[in-house]
């Protein structure tokens, strides 16, 4: 009991809370609640169900949704950041589909999630990503998401078979 009754009286200094240098820019509001993606990072980091560990692996994998590199670690996270950008191939193997994460559903984690796709040869492809990604929306991932966005290409290219050479008749 009296463990109990030592937190319920602690409370945080309101100079404190209420300074601006005191949350990061990345703080959300949630009812009422401050969460930096710090936080949130901290809690989940070793609690996530995608995460996926392996033996003799030093860095466990991420199996998470629109992950770009499929390592579990803070820069890629998709659940903790605000903004999120995935790259998936399409489902009729003609370009890809860009995914990114809306500000305006929060709550609603599917309604949140905006999707088109691109599909206008791979080079023009690849410059359209790159723009999305400079004009504001998570330019340290630029590198990330073009690397996912040209393997896909790269994987629904067709490959065309060489054809066997006749084989020598033995004289």
């Amino acid at each position: 009991m009296q463990f109990l009754s030592r937190f319920s009286a602690c409370s945080r200094p309101e100079s404190l809370v209420s300074s601006p240098s005191f949350f990061s820019a990345d703080t959300e509001v949630v009812a009422g609640k401050m969460s930096s993606s710090h936080l949130q990072w901290l809690i989940t980091r070793n609690t996530s169900s995608f995460i996926l560990k392996k033996r003799n692996v030093k860095q466990p994998f991420s199996r998470e949704p629109l992950h770009l590199t499929n390592r579990h670690c803070f820069k890629f996270n998709t659940l903790v950041h605000k903004n999120v950008i995935g790259v998936e191939p399409a489902k009729d193997k003609n370009g890809f589909v860009v995914v990114m994460k809306s500000k305006k559903k929060v709550y609603k984690p599917k309604a949140s999630m905006v999707r088109f796709q691109i599909k206008s040869g791979p080079r023009h492809t690849l410059a359209k990503l790159n723009n999305i990604v400079k004009n504001g929306y998570r330019k340290d991932c630029r590198g990330a998401v073009l690397k996912k966005a040209s393997a896909i290409i790269r994987s629904e290219k067709t490959r065309v078979s060489k054809k066997a050479k006749p084989a020598k008749k033995a004289e």
